[in-house]
């Protein structure tokens, strides 16, 4: 699947001196990865803009670029200040990200008044380091075109971004490190920007440590599963989980950016599976209950469904009915019968011990 990054072309009139600037850039920033804003490795970025400057005149000017972001309560702050010495454009000059940071344009940097705040940038890093993505919040891009004494400003563009939610994947079910009383446990997490997953399941071994350890092989690999939702639950049909064994699971996706397709993949958590011994309990059906079983099994002979009702009408005061590993409680076999009246139920699987 291809995705084309959809670009804006933005122009804004010039102030004087016949003087234009012109500027395409991305239409969001959503997809771009923090790597493409890193400009103390400008050389390795990707094509991210390119701009035209455009004079009814041969014209000597200066450009200055600045970057500001504003990420969660913080105030506005300023990542990249950057001048050039002057330049001269001869009736038009266009130039990319690419051409400035491989000096194949006339536009020279002014090392002297260019400042780069490295422990900003990094703190948008240290942010987005689980996704590569920019965390949320407004991003402004302002690039001036000034006389050469720097007087006037000629003509400006600007662009603000606002990322609401960056692309992640937050796992939700089954928790960290938590215990599981069934062999088909429901998984679920938290994507709202992606569409495509894939979910994996693995083993955790005797002689394995860490969670990389586990899920670098396929080996112990116990399911794997690709779904448009974000909700699933560990199919039959696969190989069933085991009691008192641990496995780490995870949920990847893809996104396409700036950089092409991406991998995006969640955090690995681990749960237990504990299933417990079943336990034999005696129930005395209540009168109430003892009237709505006899008239769920004649509505099961009246539908044809007489081999459920058959072993319905087995029920006489003995009764387990165990619920994820455990005994059901009285009122919990209460709601069963209440569900299965209403036809609120599926039958997957009946067992008679």
């Amino acid at each position: 699947m291809r995705v084309i990054l959809f670009l804006l072309i933005f122009s804004v009139l010039a102030f004087g001196q016949g003087v234009r600037i012109q500027v395409s850039a991305p239409a969001t920033l959503d997809q771009v990865n923090i790597a493409d804003l890193d400009v103390s490795k400008l050389s390795d970025l990707p094509l991210l803009f390119t701009v035209t400057i455009t004079s009814d005149t041969t014209v000597e000017v200066k450009l200055h670029f600045q970057v500001f972001a504003k990420v969660g309560g913080e105030p506005e702050n300023i990542f990249v200040d950057a001048w050039s010495l002057p330049f001269r454009v001869d009736k038009i000059l266009s130039f990319t990200n690419q051409d400035l940071a491989s000096g194949r344009t006339s536009i020279k940097s002014d090392k002297n008044r260019t400042q780069i705040y490295e422990d900003k940038i990094k703190r948008i890093k240290e942010i987005a380091q689980s996704t590569g993505k920019l965390p949320a919040g407004t991003y402004r891009f302002l690039i001036q075109i000034l006389s050469k004494d720097e007087f006037s400003v000629l003509d400006l563009w600007e662009k603000i971004y606002e990322i609401t939610a960056p692309s992640r994947i937050d796992l939700v079910l089954p928790g960290y490190q938590s215990e599981v009383r069934t062999q088909f446990p429901i998984f679920k997490w938290i994507a709202p920007y992606l569409k495509e997953f894939e979910i994996y399941v693995y083993e955790k071994l005797p002689d394995q440590e860490t969670p990389e350890e586990v899920v670098s092989g396929d080996k112990n690999l116990r399911w794997k599963f690709k779904t448009n939702d974000t909700q699933v639950q560990y199919l039959r049909e696969a190989l069933p989980l085991e009691d008192a064994k641990t496995y780490l699971w995870f949920v990847k996706s893809q996104i396409y950016g700036s950089r092409g397709t991406e991998e995006i993949r969640s955090e690995i958590w681990s749960f237990n599976v504990k299933l417990g011994q079943p336990i034999t309990t005696h129930i005395t059906l209540t009168p109430e209950q003892a009237k709505n079983l006899g008239e769920l099994i004649n509505a099961l002979n009246q539908s044809g469904n007489t081999e459920i009702a058959s072993l319905l009408s087995k029920i006489t005061s003995d009764l387990v009915i165990l619920i994820n590993g455990r005994p059901a409680t009285p009122s919990e076999f209460t709601e069963i019968l209440e569900l299965l009246k209403s036809n609120g139920y599926e039958i997957i699987e009946i067992e008679e011990k």
